[in-house]
């Protein structure tokens, strides 16, 4: 059978390996050229650390106190857009302690399971992509952040996660020589991380050695459609037959679904990061900046530090305040770094696919047979990439998901 997959960013890519292993002909196309998307430019992370889903009490009161500041981690720009206003108001029937405690267990599973597989796909490809498995520190500066994470922790043990709360002086310790001014940190042992551009370069070429078939710089204009099921897919570089397809093109996806008649809620999700290509010292470990929202992770040829969610449409372009938010904010944590630690370090943005409840959308819908959603992963897309892959290929082959789907179903909002 033959499979075209839209989008070749990581969950794209990990449903093409998934379905290529079941012996599908596999087709990848995207309108840009595979080198730079959302699953580049992050922070690189597999996290079981983030169980909670995005949607969570209290974030509503966060929020408005962030969004009178220019430079704040978390920002939804007023808009009349009708998409945005009903996402909004999802996301704040979402963000309830009952929704969010059907949520964890879904969510768990999907991060510890997707956090082995991506260590099955890296030995069986041979992709060096520097994967560490240290896991990952959440620093604090105040003692009450630091009590909530340390509920966190204890959310992540009943969760079967191995989670530590540290002093200052304990935290320091596993990075000697790397100083940090803060009151504590809680330390997610699961979680792990690698340099996801070396990776996804990495496996692309993997995949097209396995004969998975790339189109690049190829739009997607119009489908053939025939009562409830798709022939093929119109692009400006000819037609594209196959027996199923799977949409995978991130923060576009609503965009794309809509010519095909089909309405989900999702807004992307902006984040900034930069990268320090020769630190004056360099962490051992993986962290969070807790306050600020800053994810700091140790790569293959740098130190990123990569931040903020700015809810804004589809637009790509770069706040110069929301960086400078990010850098401000790292000397307090670090005193070893200061403003000219990032002269010179260029910032990327990139947007997230954010569903109002920070769940995905994986799975058929009602209005064609032969056609899988994957998408709205938030900030998990690169975590959760080699389960979704897996549960894509599950759905292709009309087996019924290994694990519970029901929150994760595509017309929940319908």
């Amino acid at each position: 059978m033959k499979i075209a997959i839209v989008g070749s960013g990581m969950i794209g890519l990990c449903s093409a390996y998934y379905l290529n292993k079941q012996g599908y002909e596999v087709t990848v196309i995207d309108e840009g050229d595979g080198s730079d998307n959302c699953s580049f430019g992050n922070a690189g992370f597999f996290s079981p650390s983030h169980m909670v889903p995005l949607a969570s009490p209290g974030i509503i009161a966060q929020g408005l106190k962030w969004m009178t500041n220019p430079e704040s981690p978390f920002y939804i720009k007023p808009s009349l857009n009708v998409n945005l206003a009903k996402w909004s108001w999802q996301f704040f029937r979402a963000s309830t302690k009952k929704r969010v405690e059907s949520a964890v267990p879904i969510l768990n599973q999907m991060l510890m399971e997707s956090r082995t597989l991506i260590e099955e796909i890296l030995a069986d490809t041979k992709i060096d992509a520097g994967f560490d498995n240290k896991g990952l520190l959440m620093y604090c500066k105040s003692q009450h952040v630091l009590d909530e994470e340390a509920e966190m922790a204890e959310l992540g043990r009943k969760c079967g996660q191995n989670v530590d709360v540290l002093s200052s002086a304990q935290a320091e310790k596993i990075n000697p020589g790397f100083e940090i001014d803060t009151v504590g940190a809680v330390h997610f042992k699961n979680d792990a991380w690698f340099t996801p551009n070396s990776f996804m370069n990495g496996f692309q070429d993997y995949l097209k050695k396995q004969g998975v078939k790339f189109y690049y710089n190829t739009k997607v204009t119009d489908a053939e459609k025939n009562q409830g099921h798709l022939k093929a897919l119109i692009t400006d570089k000819g037609k594209i037959e196959a027996d199923q397809f799977v949409i995978a093109t991130g923060s576009w996806t609503a965009k794309f679904l809509k010519q095909l008649g089909i309405k989900i809620l999702l807004q992307g999700g902006k984040g900034y990061s930069f990268e320090v290509k020769n630190p004056l010292v360099m962490p051992k470990t993986a962290s969070i900046l807790t306050e600020a929202r800053v994810a700091v992770t140790p790569m293959q040829h740098g130190l990123r530090f990569a931040g903020t969610m700015e809810v804004n449409g589809l637009d790509l372009s770069i706040n110069p305040r929301r960086v400078l938010g990010i850098q401000k904010s790292i000397p307090d944590y670090f005193p070893q770094f200061n403003q000219e630690s990032f002269e010179g370090a260029k910032p990327w943005a990139g947007l997230r696919p954010c569903s109002p409840d920070g769940m995905p959308y994986i799975g058929k819908t009602k209005k064609f047979d032969n056609l899988i959603i994957a998408t709205g992963h938030a900030m998990l897309g690169i975590s959760l990439g080699p389960i979704t892959g897996q549960l894509v290929s599950e759905i292709a082959q009309e087996n019924t998901p290994h694990l519970d789907d029901t929150l994760l179903a595509v017309e929940r909002y319908s």
